[in-house]
């Protein structure tokens, strides 16, 4: 997957106030997919006895509440929530305290446990109805290959990956004496699969605070990544390598929308881009078969269908 920040960060310059933040978001991101990866690939190894289906990277939504749950197994006698954390070094759980140690230096984190017991939480209230006695517990797995744990935490479970898979059987083995039938799990299961709410970032210059004037602006070379690609006639030419390519500024309005709005205008278009012409970039934005337009002359504007 790519991290959407990398758009970000190749419209920033080096010396912007916030580059560090977006590179090293990108740095986390990178390492929480690589440790979401593991764990599931762990997870082929997993054999109950009874009916069970695992979801990765879950958004839910239960009114105005949202969650995002790293991985969710449910089985025909528990439901676990499993929350990773790709961190290496040493890893310290001191009451409400989380933090990691290397070569000396201490660097504070949000602790696991809250997202775990907030999610455990969503999840009992999510079932309620549905299976009030169905028993919701989790643990937070560490998937750095390269991290200690130096001090446990004594009110919730924390394990490595490679110690994962037995901390799951005993989670399962604990739950109802009696399983749930195989119709009620496929009740339990289709209500998930009918209610998955994928999180959608708001626009990157909105995130993090960004003046969208910040940006450096043109049409990128798909051949060689250069922003300021030229226009002629109908197509977008590359002043650095010479590739020509008619549909280069159809990347563009998807930065676009990722980056600053959700909907774009002519104008803004043609700032964006480097247009000239506002007949030009009607044209374009017109023929771009993903787009719906709306409104008329002067205050029409398009978004994605």
């Amino acid at each position: 997957m790519y991290p959407v920040q990398k758009i970000l960060l190749k419209r920033l310059l080096g010396e912007h106030e916030k580059y560090m933040l977006v590179a090293d978001d990108i740095r986390r991101s990178e390492a929480g997919e690589r440790g979401e990866n593991r764990l599931v690939a762990k997870l082929d190894e997993l054999r109950f006895s009874g009916n069970f289906q695992v979801f990765s990277n879950v958004g839910l939504v239960l009114k105005d509440w949202k969650v995002q749950i790293d991985c969710l197994i449910v089985s025909d006698r528990c439901c676990m929530v499993i929350e990773s954390k790709n961190m290496s070094g040493n890893l310290y759980f001191k009451e409400e305290e989380f933090y990691k140690e290397v070569d000396g230096i201490e660097t504070p984190f949000p602790n696991p446990y809250f997202q775990l017991t907030r999610n455990i939480r969503f999840m009992k209230e999510f079932l309620r109805n549905l299976c009030p006695t169905m028993k919701v517990t989790g643990v937070v797995i560490i998937t750095a290959k390269s991290s200690r744990i130096r001090e446990k935490p004594s009110h919730f479970p924390i394990f490595k990956l490679e110690s994962m898979m037995e901390k799951i059987y005993q989670m399962h083995s604990n739950g109802l004496s009696e399983p749930v039938s195989l119709v009620k799990f496929e009740e339990i299961t289709s209500h998930i699969e009918k209610n998955l709410s994928p999180y959608i970032m708001p626009p990157l210059c909105e995130y993090y605070r960004i003046s969208p004037k910040d940006l450096m602006r043109g049409v990128e070379c798909p051949k060689c990544g250069t922003l300021g690609m030229l226009r002629h006639s109908t197509t977008w030419k590359c002043p650095s390598c010479g590739k020509n390519d008619r549909n280069a500024h159809i990347a563009a309005v998807y930065e676009y929308f990722q980056l600053i709005n959700n909907e774009i205008t002519n104008r803004a278009f043609r700032d964006f881009c480097k247009i000239e012409s506002k007949y030009s970039a009607s044209r374009m934005l017109n023929s771009m078969k993903n787009l719906k337009g709306y409104g008329k002359a002067n205050k029409r504007y398009f978004k994605l269908k």
